[in-house]
């Protein structure tokens, strides 16, 4: 008899997270059950929570984890770890139930994004688009106002985490000097990484580019406060890609718009981006609506991923591609 998994993927959509081949291979693999758009009903979970042996799951609203006896894996398809608030992680860690995120699925294409961003930014070709279409643009070849190329230029990561990862190679033709800061990474280990360990302080006013790639936890929440903005230099470029959690974006949105330095954002504190928001305004900022990720090359990934790692677990073996939730990280995010 196959093992039972539960398949609930809402609030994605089935097809765009699993080809037809992954879906296939998922079926070879164990008995899948719910398998819909919509949110699997209470009445369906309570028919099968004794007998599953994973979830496959969009959002964690699956009740109490003590109630699933044969539990052994929780693969959350959303894009990160179910809040401590609505899973019981003392209890998974207990029993040895894996709880992994999709995340790593998204770092190619959030990476390339961010690329795209900086280059763009440093290069001002949003303003020459947008002047060249209005009939203002430069067309001089002795006046150039102040583009930089990303060439040789100081690169500044805050936060080394799996976004990091994957941005870091794509800086290498540029040969840039990666410093980074990230508290939950002792110095050795950055060192080994090949980039150099710094202070905050230091890696915002001597970078000529900075990518805020930070996880929100309970103890960043506007870290990059107005104080520490101030701090970057009037030449540089400010990409935020992880969350607008880690930055006071009142304060970044206010000195974007006096000119102190320039922005490329792909993360809001609200989303939708309200219309009336002055970030809108300010003609330093290149603005993408939360959709370095959202790619379906970078969706499907999603399923690529689930589908490896529950084949692994299934024959008894280790994770490899999605992040697995560990206890320092969970108690970090409060």
């Amino acid at each position: 008899m196959k093992p039972k998994v539960i398949l609930d993927p809402h609030f994605r959509r089935l097809n765009l997270v699993f080809s037809e081949e992954e879906q296939e291979r998922m079926h070879s693999l164990a008995e899948i059950v719910w398998g819909h758009d919509e949110p699997m009903p209470a009445d369906e979970l309570a028919k099968h929570r004794e007998d599953a042996v994973a979830i496959i799951s969009g959002s964690w609203r699956h009740g109490d984890v003590v109630d699933f006896p044969n539990l052994r894996v929780i693969m959350e398809i959303g894009g990160t770890f179910p809040s401590p608030d609505s899973l019981d992680y003392d209890t998974c860690f207990a029993r040895g139930i894996r709880v992994l995120s999709c995340a790593p699925a998204f770092g190619p294409a959030v990476a390339e994004m961010g690329l795209a961003m900086a280059l763009a930014s440093a290069r001002r070709l949003v303003e020459s688009d947008r002047n060249l279409r209005t009939g203002d643009a430069n067309w001089s070849h002795t006046e150039f106002g102040d583009p930089f190329l990303l060439f040789d230029k100081p690169v500044g990561f805050i936060g080394f985490g799996g976004l990091a990862r994957a941005l870091k190679p794509l800086l290498a033709p540029f040969r840039c000097p990666i410093a980074a800061y990230d508290p939950w990474l002792t110095d050795a280990y950055l060192a080994t990484q090949g980039v150099t360990p710094t202070d905050v302080d230091t890696l915002l006013s001597t970078s000529r580019v900075i990518f805020a790639l930070a996880l929100p936890t309970a103890s960043n929440r506007a870290f990059l406060s107005r104080e520490k903005l101030e701090l970057i230099r009037p030449d540089a470029v400010f990409v935020l890609l992880s969350r607008a959690h880690v930055v006071d974006f009142d304060a970044l949105t206010d000195l974007v718009l006096r000119g102190r330095f320039r922005a490329a954002i792909d993360v809001f504190p609200k989303e939708p981006l309200p219309s009336d928001h002055p970030i809108r305004q300010a003609p330093l900022a290149i603005l993408s609506p939360h959709r370095a990720g959202g790619h379906p090359e970078a969706i499907f990934n999603i399923g690529r991923f689930v589908v490896r790692d529950l084949e692994a677990i299934l024959r008894g073996l280790p994770p490899h591609d999605m992040q697995v939730a560990e206890p320092e990280f969970i108690r970090m995010r409060g």
